[in-house]
């Protein structure tokens, strides 16, 4: 198990795609990386929900087609996000209980009154 960071101090740094990807929302959400095929030579890679009977809905995506680097990317600098990289199913399913949103948010804003 491997989280991936923004800012570890590499410019480009290359992960296997066959690897499997969890992404935690800071609401304890977890979503799993898949590549869905719309059609024959078009396909997305899209982050699924990873819950009892959830369905992927592509209906929305339009043309809106999102390279494995676009949601690899976007996620990992996502600050309200953690994303783990496993070697394997197997692997992710032995550390399903630590899988975890990890804050790295450090300055909060607090409101008042002038």
């Amino acid at each position: 198990m491997q989280i991936l960071k923004p800012n570890n101090g590499q410019d480009v740094v290359t992960i296997p795609i066959q690897n499997v990807f969890v992404r935690v929302t800071d609401y304890g959400r977890k979503f799993l990386l898949r590549q869905i095929k719309i059609s024959t030579g078009q396909h997305s890679w899209q982050w699924v929900i990873l819950k009892e009977d959830a369905e992927i809905d592509i209906s929305d995506i339009g043309d809106r087609y999102c390279s494995f680097e676009n949601a690899i990317n976007r996620s990992v600098n996502d600050p309200y996000s953690t994303v783990y990289m496993f070697d394997t199913f197997d692997e992710m399913v032995r550390e399903w209980f630590d899988i975890n949103y990890g804050n790295t948010i450090q300055t909060k804003y607090e409101g008042r009154q002038i």
